[in-house]
């Protein structure tokens, strides 16, 4: 026994002497092994965009099957998925189509002549401010036109947007070829045709090391998590592409200048919460009454409000249905966090983020309400 415990403590002193080397080999090899990770993800990108095409177009397609299934034919029952796969698959293509072909160089003829009017409103703001100080007799705001108007070149010289169509075309070539973006597509089609295959493939794997009760509740929360943010990235875009557009359509019919550059700003910062929404209405009254004055800005205002009031009261509600049950404080509280932490991306899903802690809680409350009740029995 004291030979085999000897060799045992030589065995681990071994074992750790190992580890250390391996560990010192690992932090003095870090660019190596970053390399190595950057050229594995390099290899996985077309999978890693498959996979993101697919969870994207998996709710919609779902909605395309039970579509279809209400038709009851033979062959469309006997076909839905791949029937339902393909027509989502060409009403995104024509609606990309749209978007590149129409929407995109409106967009960017807008921001040049935006860019390009920028230093005329410049300059109508700051007379606008002298007269109202020199009708009310008071001299608040101590303007120096050619200081703030130099600023203003200086600023505009460094961004240099004129050159704006050339550094978008560069990412666009830079980043996505045409190979990679048809692999990617090809991908996420077989994804979503063989989902159920690879929800038992990761199933059966979970099952060899982890009880059936882990699984069958590891399983339960995946699912729930992902009917969270599905529904939402779904119905979010689909709503700030609703009020895009009727934004952009009441504008133009108002003749406000920029009416597709505002519709699209009003559309994007839609998929903020709360915060969105007031911020695009402001931007878009101050821009008309720069470029159309206070009348149309005035009609802007009260066009914007009320679109916004059917969007918040008929339009979100219909398409969300009752999923965001979380209170209104709760949700701007989670959009300031998530957007002081992580930006954009933090804002955009720190609703979804919200609605998931929110669901474990309550399941943690509720289990342990019922284990004191247990007790109390």
């Amino acid at each position: 026994m004291g030979k085999g415990r000897k060799y045992s403590t030589w065995i681990l002193a071994f074992l750790f002497a190992v580890g250390l080397i391996i560990a010192y080999k690992t932090v003095d090899n870090f660019n190596f092994i970053f390399d190595f990770f950057r050229k594995v993800l390099s290899a996985m990108t077309p999978f890693i965009s498959g996979f993101i095409i697919a969870y994207l177009l998996n709710l919609p397609i779902r909605h395309m099957q039970t579509l279809l299934l209400k038709s009851q034919n033979g062959f469309l029952e006997k076909h839905v998925k791949g029937i339902s796969i393909l027509l989502v698959y060409i009403l995104v293509m024509l609606f990309l189509t749209v978007l590149l072909r129409l929407v995109v160089p409106a967009v960017y003829q807008n921001i040049m002549d935006l860019y390009y009017s920028i230093p005329y409103y410049f300059d109508l703001i700051i007379q606008q401010i002298t007269q109202w100080q020199n009708k009310l007799g008071i001299n608040l705001i101590n303007i120096d036109k050619q200081s703030m108007i130099d600023a203003m070149q200086k600023f505009f010289t460094n961004i240099q947007l004129s050159e704006f169509g050339k550094y978008a075309q560069g990412i666009i070539n830079a980043t996505s070829s045409v190979i990679s973006v048809f692999i990617s597509v090809i991908i996420s089609v077989y994804m979503l045709i063989d989902k159920n295959y690879i929800g038992d493939r990761i199933k059966r794997v979970m099952s060899a090391f982890l009880p059936e009760q882990h699984v069958i509740r590891t399983l339960s929360y995946i699912a729930r998590i992902n009917d969270i943010f599905s529904k939402y990235i779904f119905s979010v875009v689909l709503d700030g592409l609703t009020i895009g557009i009727l934004s952009t359509v009441a504008m133009s019919l108002l003749r406000v200048k920029y009416a597709i550059i505002l519709g699209t700003m009003i559309g994007v910062l839609n998929l903020i919460p709360y915060c969105g929404a007031i911020i695009a209405v402001v931007l878009s009254i101050i821009v008309t009454l720069l470029t159309g004055g206070w009348l149309k800005g005035l009609w802007v205002g009260i066009l914007l409000l009320v679109l916004q009031q059917i969007d918040s009261n008929l339009i979100g509600p219909k398409i969300m249905g009752n999923m965001l049950k979380v209170r209104p404080l709760m949700i701007i509280f989670a959009v300031t966090v998530g957007g002081g932490l992580f930006g954009v991306w933090g804002m955009v899903l720190s609703v979804p983020v919200s609605i998931v802690l929110k669901m474990i809680f309550e399941d943690y409350i509720i289990a342990r309400e019922e284990k004191n009740r247990t007790k109390d029995e």
